[in-house]
């Protein structure tokens, strides 16, 4: 039942007393590009516990019965439970489906470790919950498909990790949505298998990349790789052999990662483990997770001391702008990007590193432990390939990656599941350059010739014209837009054209 007087409600924004099924809404938790959140309670039952109400925004959307299905598999301490499922229909008729979970009162994992602080031990502890949460999505032929820090919430009670937002999973059986060369998740993210296929079938519109248990776990070493040092890891270049057929070679961490003190050994080698270039390194969800739990419960051989701080500060070159600057905790090592190569492409010689930063920084990284350290690790995560031939496009992987993820404090789930496919002609390789700018878009507005857009308040940028948005990180990535210093720039299209930052119809 739905109010008499005043404007239809929107499905983004359902107000307070709204009924969607047997369940009224309490209060506004969050929204997304396909999904909103809602706290709710059952009718009558005004002082019971909050569930996680998620409302389709787009009439029978068919991402939804797909959640359900995966969602009713799974019983697990760090996966919120289906409660109920149904549909919600708008005053104008249109039927939206919505689903009812557990309520986590938790915080997003990046800002909870911000506030908290937390060491190597309790890292290992957050890091075994997920990869149980992820043992049991796979044991029942499931995989995620979007891991990432905004998909987990820190319970606020006992600081139990949660695995949320199952939008873009799937499982053996279910109905296929991903469109060919469809990529669901979050760029940053993705394993290199998959930026892999996108690069070998390019021109292929019929190929389709199936990810699999391996990428989940790849995604969660990015995860905790972003968790313990505030930035992510980078992808070398791809290679092209005589035969046409596309290599990598390595995965490059951050410096913080392979060199801090304060990532404990044993955290270290299994968050480059999760990071191998090759699916097979990183070994099954299973394995990891013993892994991780043994490791949790060892005593810790070095004192407990918390990561780096990620308390963000204004950049320099633009004062009062927020920056994806990051300050380090005291005793944190500074400087560039360490890079470790291979000196023979035989897995048995050791690698020889190349430091970027200062000369002080240069001299502390190279001291015996910090040098015996990247000997002890570096069979993780250096693959050999073939150097034949680089690609013709250099790819950026995941604009903005060292920003923000957005705030979903207190959701059952995330308010929807995101399909950041990349824009034609957009790309997925970082080089060194920094801060590029906004790659224009096919049917983009274009600026005159005098360099105005069609309206006062678009941006000239890069011969395109831009709306800003107070978008920060994976929120400006989840909409397509792009982060050019900390500012996210939406392409304006022109009347008639498809806008390539609008969300597909599939997944």
């Amino acid at each position: 039942m739905q109010r008499e007087h005043g404007p239809a409600p929107q499905p983004a924004l359902l107000p307070v007393g709204t009924v969607v099924g047997p369940w009224r809404v309490v209060g506004w938790a969050g929204c997304g590009v396909y999904g909103a959140v809602f706290r709710a309670v059952h009718t009558g039952e005004e002082q019971a516990h909050p569930i996680a109400l998620k409302l389709a925004l787009l009439p029978g959307d068919p991402r939804f019965p797909r959640e359900v299905k995966l969602l009713a598999r799974l019983d697990h301490p760090s996966i919120p439970h289906l409660l109920d499922h149904g549909e919600w229909q708008h005053p104008a008729g249109t039927l939206h489906p919505y689903i009812a979970m557990e309520w986590v009162d938790g915080v997003p994992l990046y800002d909870w470790a911000r506030d908290q602080k937390p060491d190597s031990p309790v890292v290992l502890r957050l890091l075994a919950q997920l990869t149980g949460a992820l043992q049991a999505v796979h044991a029942e032929g499931g995989v995620h498909r979007d891991v990432k820090g905004a998909n987990v919430l820190v319970r606020r009670a006992d600081h139990h990790a949660w695995l949320i937002d199952f939008g873009s999973g799937t499982f053996q059986g279910a109905f296929t949505l991903t469109p060919p060369m469809g990529f669901p998740g979050t760029p940053a993210y993705r394993s290199p298998e998959s930026w892999l296929f996108e690069l070998q079938f390019s021109r292929d519109s019929t190929a389709r990349y199936v990810a699999g248990p391996a990428d989940d776990l790849y995604s969660l070493g990015v995860t905790a790789c972003r968790l313990v040092t505030g930035e992510y890891p980078e992808l070398g270049e791809p290679t092209k052999d005589e035969n046409g057929i596309w290599h990598l070679e390595k995965v490059i961490p951050p410096a913080a990662l392979l060199l801090s003190e304060r990532v404990e050994p044993q955290l270290r080698a299994l968050i480059l483990r999760m990071l191998s270039v090759r699916p097979e390194e990183r070994g099954i969800v299973e394995q990891m997770a013993e892994a991780l739990e043994e490791a949790a419960q060892r005593p810790s051989c070095q004192s407990a001391q918390p990561h780096l701080t990620l308390e963000p500060r204004q950049s320099p070159e633009e004062p009062g702008a927020k920056a994806a600057v990051f300050e380090l905790a005291p005793g944190q090592h500074e400087g560039g990007r360490a890079e470790v190569e291979e000196s023979s492409r035989e897995r048995g010689s050791a690698p020889r590193a190349r430091v970027r930063g200062s000369a002080e920084s240069r001299q502390r990284w190279l001291a015996p432990v910090a040098v015996s350290l990247l000997m002890a690790v570096w069979v993780w995560w250096v693959a050999p390939g073939q150097s034949k031939e680089r690609p013709a496009v250099t790819r950026q992987q995941a604009a903005g990656a060292s920003q923000e993820e957005g705030d979903t404090a207190g959701l059952g789930d995330a308010a929807a599941s995101v399909s950041a496919e990349e824009a034609p002609g957009s790309t997925g390789w970082k080089g060194l350059s920094e801060d590029p700018l906004p790659e224009p878009q096919p049917g983009q507005a274009r600026p005159d010739a005098r360099g105005r857009c069609p309206r006062r308040q678009h941006v000239a940028l890069n011969e395109g014209c831009w709306k800003r948005l107070n978008l920060e990180g994976e929120d400006c990535e989840e909409l397509k837009g792009q982060l050019y210093k900390g500012t996210c720039y939406m392409p304006i299209t022109t009347p008639g054209r498809k806008p390539t930052s609008s969300p597909t119809s599939e997944q």
